[in-house]
């Protein structure tokens, strides 16, 4: 809520506003001369996530004319489209990540956004969190992509799991360390 301020006429949030913390005194007038700074890095952040999502609409529309006019009952192409969708999904979810980071950015550093319940940042590390969650689903999708398409024989599936299970574990521990 912005209530007037005793004695002058600027504006002043409650603390439930801010996540549970009183603002410093000196809040307000850094806010204010960082907020047009802070907004680059938001418009920026949007318009990555606004140009993935289009392309990975064009994209699935390709594939979805591709798909039907080629259509075969071979289980590699049905294999090859099961690989293109996941990775579509891998696209929408890095797509999510830059919104998700504008959303973040323009909560922390701008204006109040009307954010749904799951979506709560109140500070950085609740904006670091988020993404890291959503680093290992899309990390996992990436890989389940590239399983699907994986040459048989190779050894190599093996090297690329491990490595991704070695990423996910660190921001696991990462994310465990911090509660």
């Amino acid at each position: 809520m912005v209530h007037e301020a005793e004695g002058g006429s600027s504006p002043r949030r409650e603390s439930s506003d801010l996540c549970g913390q009183a603002p410093g005194k000196g809040a307000y007038s850094v806010g204010r001369m960082s907020r047009f700074i802070f907004l680059l890095a938001v418009l920026g952040s949007s318009l990555l996530a606004v140009s993935l999502f289009v392309y990975g609409f064009i994209i699935t529309l390709s594939s979805l004319f591709y798909a039907f006019s080629h259509f075969t009952l071979h289980i590699e192409a049905m294999k090859a489209a099961m690989a293109v969708a996941v990775e579509l999904v891998d696209l929408f979810l890095v797509a999510t990540v830059f919104y998700i980071i504008a959303l973040g950015l323009y909560e922390l550093f701008i204006a109040k956004a009307p954010l749904p319940g799951w979506l709560k940042i109140c500070d950085l590390e609740d904006l670091k969190e988020k993404l890291l969650g959503l680093i290992v689903i899309a990390l996992g999708v990436l890989f389940l992509g590239e399983s699907l398409i994986w040459p048989n024989g190779t050894g190599d599936l093996l090297v690329y799991g491990v490595a991704n299970a070695a990423v996910i574990g660190a921001i696991s521990l990462y994310i465990r360390m911090k509660h």
